[in-house]
């Protein structure tokens, strides 16, 4: 029987629209998310820290004529999948650029650039090793990768992707943010994506040419383009000096030489954030509100941008100690009384590791200047799985799926009144702008300023999930 692609395109639409019918999370970078549920970009939700164990996600019903549908379009998709889906040869293409007109690109940043930070950060992803990628990847989204890695390290796991393909890469919008520009750039790919656990193996999953669609977002100064332009994407030397970076750039992008901060968005465009397109949302109210630009008038570093990348680095840092890493850490960027309750939720949930850990979507959502502080809260998504390895693997969620939280980070009033020191959040002093040298700590080890201090620096004061 011969069925006409237009045919085969109705019935994969079809099979789409079931609300039942599930996929299991992708695990590239950066995530696929939940199960897509098919209706709207949602995902089949497990609960979040609040519930019990074991208590993950509602059940599904599917009737014997359902499962008949189900079957039948199942068949047809495999049969015909090779007829409608192009040939990968595992490289970006020529001519997958867009046919319509697009929005163009900003100065220094190109398609083929983003085409490379796309393809390098993949390889990086399957290797667990950033540092041929940190130079140009903002402190948040390195934190998003190392604390999947040392999850996936735990639990023996790594994740093999190949026939990786580029279809299209567009400018989805641009903006203009404080002292800088945020690019939002679409790249519609597809893959072949395996995720390994050599040491749980009932938890590998295997997907043939996966396809999806990301926005991936990029920020640079406004004032950057009147120097001379770099290329971060292509080069392995420093946007200052000109030395030769080593591939030991790790939680600090510095280089050895001069001591800069290479992903400092006044020398090229910095990856700043990645995001899955069912929660791609578009610009930010934010950007426009009247208040927020009168408070931060005067620090030309402050940006939507990047508080939402510092609250990115927070909260995967947080995901981290939830999953055992060191209490200590809280005392980089949390309020006491704060770190205090994360450790009490911690303790009263037990000793468990995250099968998949994908932050999806952060967001600076409002803002009050309550206590002569300003106080940004964020409303995050994550996908996940945790389970339980003491002595055999027990799934205390029965499916890796989405979840919520809020977060809020303060700050005074009066230290927006003066230009923020560009340092790497929570790894130096805003102080003296010294490294730290014991992370944990809770004051500087040079000048002995406190580490956590709304005065200097952003600081975690309230963390809750739905």
């Amino acid at each position: 029987m011969k069925v006409s692609k237009s045919l085969a395109g109705r019935i994969l639409l079809l099979s789409s629209s079931f609300s039942f019918f599930s996929f299991a999370a992708l695990a590239r970078v950066g995530g696929g998310g939940g199960r897509h549920s098919g209706g709207g970009g949602g995902y089949h939700s497990s609960g979040g820290y609040g519930h019990s164990y074991g208590g993950g996600g509602g059940g599904f019903f599917l009737s014997p004529s359902l499962i008949v549908v189900v079957i039948i379009v199942l068949v047809l998709y495999f049969i015909f999948k090779n007829k409608l889906q192009p040939q990968n040869n595992g490289e970006p293409q020529e001519g997958l650029m867009p046919t319509t007109p697009q929005n163009a690109f900003p100065e220094g940043l190109t398609p083929e650039k983003v085409a490379t930070s796309f393809m390098e950060l993949q390889q990086a992803w399957q290797r667990q090793d950033l540092s041929k990628v940190r130079q140009w990847m903002s402190d948040g989204v390195y934190q998003r990768f190392t604390a999947q890695f040392a999850m996936m390290k735990k639990m023996s796991q790594y994740n093999r992707l190949s026939n990786i393909r580029i279809h299209n890469i567009y400018l989805a919008d641009i903006s203009t943010d404080g002292a800088y520009e945020t690019a939002d750039v679409a790249i519609s790919f597809s893959m072949d994506d395996e995720f390994i656990s050599e040491k749980y193996p009932s938890l590998n999953e295997s997907f043939e040419g996966d396809s999806d669609t990301e926005y991936w977002t990029f920020i640079k100064r406004s004032d950057a383009k009147a120097a001379t332009p770099n290329d971060m994407y292509s080069s392995s030397q420093c946007p200052n000096c000109g030395a030769a970076l080593e591939n030991k750039l790790g939680e600090v992008s510095r280089c050895s030489s001069c001591h800069t901060l290479t992903n400092n968005a006044a020398y090229d465009w910095v990856l700043s954030e990645i995001t899955q397109m069912d929660d791609y949302g578009g610009k930010n109210q934010m950007l426009q509100d009247a208040g927020l630009h009168e408070i931060t008038k005067n620090d030309p570093l402050f940006s939507v941008q990047r508080v939402e990348d510092i609250a990115s680095n927070v909260f995967m840092q947080i995901m981290e100690v939830f999953g055992g890493d060191n209490n200590k850490k809280l005392s980089r960027f949390a309020d006491k009384a704060v770190a205090d309750i994360i450790l009490q939720q911690k303790a009263t949930i037990g000793n468990f590791v995250f099968d998949r850990l994908y932050l999806n979507d952060v967001t600076l959502s409002g803002y009050d200047t309550k206590a002569d502080k300003l106080n940004l809260s964020f409303t995050l998504s994550a996908t996940y799985q945790r389970v339980r390895t003491d002595t055999k693997l027990v799934l205390l969620d029965r499916d890796i799926a989405i979840h919520h939280f809020g977060i809020v980070l303060s700050k005074d009033l009066a230290a927006l009144r003066a230009p923020e020191k560009e340092v790497a959040f929570s790894y130096e002093c805003a102080s003296c702008g010294a490294p730290y040298d014991d992370t944990t700590n809770d004051t500087c080890g040079y000048c002995d300023a406190p580490v956590v201090d709304t005065a200097r620096n952003w600081v975690l004061t309230d963390f809750s999930w739905y």
